[in-house]
């Protein structure tokens, strides 16, 4: 690596406040413990139990409302209790839960009583991820956000490499020991987030009133939020496809096996992990909005593909192209996000936007699974239906980029550079 790319590297990542950098640890962390079994629920539940594709949608169908609805709840009561003990308690609750589904697949459990203890994972994670994000553009200035938030993707990533050919190798073993397994990891991450991370002074707002319904319908009437929530909802019913559908087709109709399939989800980790950087550098010029509509037809482009595999290297160019759009939306909305908030509104904020990504994600496999039921015979209609889900968010994210004034749109200046030009 030459002068110029070290210090253009120490510059994006080497001067963050150090708590960013255990953020990102312990991020790493929980991402291998939950990536080592999420791939291969949908499996257990369709080859193990003789489950459908419809019932399993179904079941992602509801836990879209277990991991959606807490998100305001939970962004609000970080602004009023701090980030690091909402993080941290999240963390251990999912993995006494992840244990749970063990001990339930180890003494023959039902669909029913495995899908109720998933659920309570999901309410778990639902708390978790608005804390993090909101602790992030706490603890960096606006011009670092973009970078900050790929950081955590880098870190988050390589859990994602880590625990899918971990996940894969157990699984073909037992799944019981890989949830078990998980939650060990969960409780890990959990812990070290209450023992190493010291919380942020708290920008304590005016209004100190219970939490009630009626918070999300105010910060409903900030339209610029309201339509960036709208518009990623639509874009990630697409995104969810890389999990539960994705896993499922390529297993049942391409034929992979579950050890390739763990390498593709290591191929997607990795290119994060490695490519992250660069990816964001070079798109760092362009408004956020647009980034997020390049990213999207990206996206349409990978998922269109998919449709045409017809074995295991198909599908990781397939995997190649959709993982680049991963990298170039993923930074820039969580940044858009934090860039229409404010201090002491930056959990509120995170939270409902994480009730819309949420959503989409969760509801997401319920689209999927009906799709490939129907479509059971012909997948490349399905993969185009997911692919103009896309290129439809696309459309409405450039739109929405000629509302919105540079200095939020902007991912790389401060609101003060951007109004004098610099």
């Amino acid at each position: 690596m030459t002068t110029t790319a070290q210090r253009d590297l120490w510059t994006r990542f080497g001067a963050f406040d150090r708590r960013v950098y255990i953020l990102g640890i312990g991020w790493l962390v929980t991402a291998a413990g939950f990536a080592m079994v999420i791939p291969f629920l949908s499996i257990y539940f369709h080859r193990e139990l003789g489950i459908s594709m419809s019932v399993i949608g179904a079941f992602f169908g509801l836990g879209a409302l277990l991991r959606a609805a807490p998100q305001p709840f939970a962004g609000w009561l970080s602004d009023r209790l701090g980030r690091v003990p909402v993080m941290g308690w999240s963390l251990v609750l999912r993995a006494m839960t992840f244990a749970g589904v063990g001990l339930a697949i180890m003494h023959h459990a039902s669909f029913i009583t495995i899908a109720a203890i998933v659920s309570v994972n999901y309410v778990a994670g639902a708390v978790l991820h608005p804390a993090t994000n909101a602790m992030v553009a706490d603890l960096v200035e606006k011009k670092q956000r973009l970078s900050a938030f790929a950081l955590l993707r880098i870190a988050g990533n390589l859990g994602w490499a880590i625990g899918p050919g971990l996940g894969g190798f157990v699984a073909h073993h037992s799944y019981s020991l890989l949830f078990i397994l998980a939650g060990v990891v969960s409780l890990i991450s959990g812990v070290y987030f209450l023992l190493a991370l010291r919380d942020v002074p708290r920008v304590r707002p005016q209004d100190r009133t219970a939490f009630k319904l009626g918070d999300m319908i105010n910060l409903k009437k900030d339209r610029r939020l309201s339509e960036h929530c709208l518009v990623s909802f639509l874009l990630f019913l697409a995104v969810a496809q890389l999990v539960a559908t994705l896993s499922v087709y390529s297993v049942d109709s391409v034929g992979i096996s579950q050890a390739q399939l763990g390498a593709l989800y290591t191929i997607n980790g990795l290119m994060v992990v490695f490519l992250q950087y660069p990816i964001s550098a070079l798109f760092e010029k362009y408004a956020l909005t647009r980034q997020l509509a390049i990213g999207a037809v990206i996206y349409a482009v990978g998922y269109g593909l998919v449709g045409l595999a017809n074995g295991f290297m198909f599908l990781v160019m397939c995997m190649i192209i959709i993982t680049t759009a991963e990298m170039i939306v993923s930074p820039p909305t969580l940044t858009l996000v934090a860039n229409l908030s404010g201090p002491g509104k930056y959990g509120q904020y995170m939270g409902l936007y994480g009730f819309f990504q949420t959503a989409g994600w969760s509801l997401g496999p319920t689209v999927g699974g009906v799709l490939l039921d129907v479509f059971a015979q012909r997948p490349l209609v399905m993969w185009l239906i997911i692919a103009l889900m896309a290129v439809g968010a696309s459309i409405l994210f450039r739109n929405f980029g000629k509302r919105l004034p540079d200095h939020v749109d902007s991912g790389v200046k401060d609101q003060e550079e951007a109004l004098t030009g610099a």
